[in-house]
């Protein structure tokens, strides 16, 4: 217990978002994902190494499953998460140029990702997947509404799969019913976490469009306003989540 505690003092410590008082006056206007969308090499880049990343996660964490059945699943999802890296791969080297570096810098970025967000077991690491790459990939599906018309239907086609979200509500949900005390757990879990998923989401778009004078030379107030600028958008992702965590009994 008190290991986890830390844990939460830990990540705590990490996050950037504006307080609350920060975000008073929220806009009601609506944000057009396609204004976030980077160029195809980034937006492609990123995707190939988030895919890439919970196919690690998946195979990791079926070392220290519960059971069989469950490592095997976990073991057949990350190959098709691979798999989907790789296709990812092929587009960007039809578009002719070498990505290695940006790849490496966006790698290096989710990498701390899953550093602030590890679990303490099992079912607090299927947890992040559920809630931090749930909330990405809807992010992502969002913003390939910019992308151009061929790239947007093979993106659109690799991100309509829910069977990585079925099998960690499934099991999750199984844990819940079989051990009352790991929802209240996983509640207050999947809630810290979503700020650290929410950063990323700040740092995967392009806010060029919608911020196109941003403040200079004061980290706080530019955060401050990133996340004001986005909240249009963030505000469909935590719908999202939210419907996820209620699918669970859990409170978002």
């Amino acid at each position: 217990m008190l290991d986890w505690l830390r844990k939460i003092r830990k990540v705590s410590q990490k996050l950037t978002l504006p307080s609350r008082d920060a975000t008073a006056g929220r806009s009601q206007i609506q944000l057009n994902p396609a204004k976030l969308t980077p160029s195809s090499e980034i937006y492609l880049s990123s995707l190939s190494q988030l895919h890439l990343v919970i196919s690690d996660l998946l195979q990791q964490d079926s070392l220290k499953a519960p059971d069989a059945s469950q490592s095997e699943a976990q073991g057949v999802l990350a190959e098709a998460y691979k798999d989907r890296s790789k296709q990812l791969g092929g587009l960007l080297i039809r578009l002719g140029a070498s990505q290695m570096e940006l790849q490496s810098d966006i790698r290096e970025r989710l990498e701390q990702l899953v550093m602030r967000t590890e679990g303490a077991d099992w079912f607090e690491d299927l947890m992040r997947i559920y809630v931090v790459f749930g909330i990405l990939q809807d992010g992502a599906s969002q913003v390939s509404k910019g992308l151009p018309a061929a790239k947007k239907l093979k993106v659109d086609q690799l991100l309509d799969s829910k069977k990585l979200e079925k099998f960690c509500h499934r099991e999750l949900a199984a844990g819940i019913s079989a051990d009352p005390a790991l929802g209240p757990r996983l509640a207050m879990f999947g809630r810290m976490v979503v700020a650290d998923a929410l950063l990323e989401i700040r740092d995967s778009v392009d806010l060029s469009k919608v911020l196109p004078n941003p403040v200079e030379d004061d980290a706080v107030a530019l955060a401050r306003e990133q996340f004001k600028t986005l909240e249009p958008f963030t505000s469909v992702l935590i719908a999202k989540h939210t419907v996820r965590m209620d699918l669970l009994g859990l409170t978002a």
